[in-house]
């Protein structure tokens, strides 16, 4: 299987709803992309285009150095959990606390907190909650018992084992970022966010009619700033296939970014991954540091 991969680091002129749109099809090179962008803002401070990191493919390599090339736009350390605020680094959230062999299913829960004070994230669904869970297995049984779709099971993959990351009755989570340590009273923004994903079938539908016809991309990440204008959007790659691994994240040179909306899949996690419907589920979620927010 081939990938696709993209680093776009240069101006980009937007309007405020304008879309970075991932190419179709897996490409074996790393793509170089000029665009330019102008956002609304009311603020003195001029919009300066992200640079945009995008893989998908079959597996975890495909998507793997355009993650780390993430990881070192954001900087070291990974700061864990540690308390802030703190000048460098970034934070990353895997679901699985760094042990492979943690199985359990979660409650799905909104907000979710768990991260909250520890790396500075909160996390909210218009649905019924979200949930940490393995494709399958464990003492809950994973997503295929979270959603009673034995299908689940086989059809998703994780990039760092165990646990996928997902929102239970709706296809939405919003993210917003506080100084870690003390737990969500000090709001704050981050100069990138970056997320893994896991069987984005649907593409932009751009380009030809594929198996699911040009329907539009069904995986999104909108970025918003403090005063909720949305400053970048843009469709997620897909790599057509079951268990496929796809990443997008974009990051500025000054932390800009106060919260973010995921839209996963077409519909809600339930039905069956079919023609109809594309299900996707997330993985790894990495961010820099939360800075103190300045208006």
């Amino acid at each position: 299987m081939q990938t696709k991969q993209l680093v776009t680091n240069s101006a980009i002129k937007l309007t405020i709803r304008s879309i970075a749109i991932a190419a179709l099809g897996l490409l074996s090179t790393m793509l170089v992309v000029s665009q330019t962008a102008q956002a609304q803002d009311v603020s003195s401070r001029q919009f300066v285009a992200p640079a945009v990191f995008q893989a998908a493919g079959a597996n975890a390599a495909s998507i793997q150095s355009t993650v780390d090339a993430f990881r070192a736009r954001l900087g070291d350390p990974n700061n864990l959990n540690n308390p802030g605020p703190l000048k460098n680094g970034r934070r990353e959230i895997n679901w699985d606390g760094g042990n492979p062999n943690v199985l359990d299913t979660t409650a799905p829960v909104t907000p979710f907190n768990v991260f909250l004070n520890t790396r500075g994230s909160q996390f909210t669904t218009p649905g019924l909650g979200l949930s940490q869970a393995p494709p399958s297995g464990g003492p809950q049984g994973g997503l295929a018992v979270l959603f009673a779709n034995p299908t689940y099971g086989k059809i998703f993959r994780t990039f760092s084992p165990s646990r996928l990351f997902t929102p239970v009755g709706s296809n939405i989570t919003e993210g917003s970022f506080f100084i870690p340590g003390t737990n969500g009273t000090v709001p704050a923004t981050v100069k990138g966010f970056g997320a893994v994903f896991t069987d984005v079938d649907q593409p932009d539908g751009s380009g030809p009619v594929g198996r699911r016809g040009n329907r539009g991309a069904s995986t999104l990440i909108d970025y918003f700033d403090v005063n909720g204008r949305v400053i970048f959007s843009s469709f997620v790659p897909a790599s057509p296939g079951d268990g496929s691994l796809s990443f997008f994240g974009i990051a500025f040179d000054d932390a800009r970014i106060a919260s973010v909306r995921i839209k996963t899949g077409d519909v809600a996690p339930g039905p069956n991954d079919d023609e109809r419907h594309d299900i996707v589920m997330m993985d790894d979620f990495i961010y820099g540091e939360p800075q103190l927010l300045v208006r």
